[in-house]
């Protein structure tokens, strides 16, 4: 496994372990920098049911956790790697609708 990889892989794990405790303390109302960070200022901009359904963070964080935690156990990037890219471009994209489509 190269070193970007590796660099990539703990990266999605402490990223999606900081978004499952980030929506945590949004979904109890506890306000703070890490709840209100990139929190979008208005109205969803999506339709909120398919933010929460189709697009749930928890899964996807718990997912990430996984796919990369399974990469740095087996010592190989491969497929489950490449699908780790995939889902953090996807939820970047969608972060981008939801924050910025008027």
């Amino acid at each position: 496994m190269n070193s970007w990889q590796r660099v990539w892989l703990y990266s999605v794990i402490v990223f999606s372990f900081l978004h499952i405790i980030r929506d945590i303390f949004q979904d109890l109302g506890i306000d703070n920098f890490l709840s209100t960070i990139l929190a979008s200022p208005g109205p969803p901009k999506i339709n909120a049911v398919l933010y929460w359904t189709v697009f749930n963070t928890y899964a996807i964080a718990g997912v990430e956790i996984l796919l990369a935690g399974l990469c740095l156990r087996r010592n190989r990037f491969g497929a489950l790697g490449n699908i780790t890219i995939i889902i953090a471009v996807a939820i970047f994209l969608l972060w981008m609708m939801y924050y910025f489509l008027p």
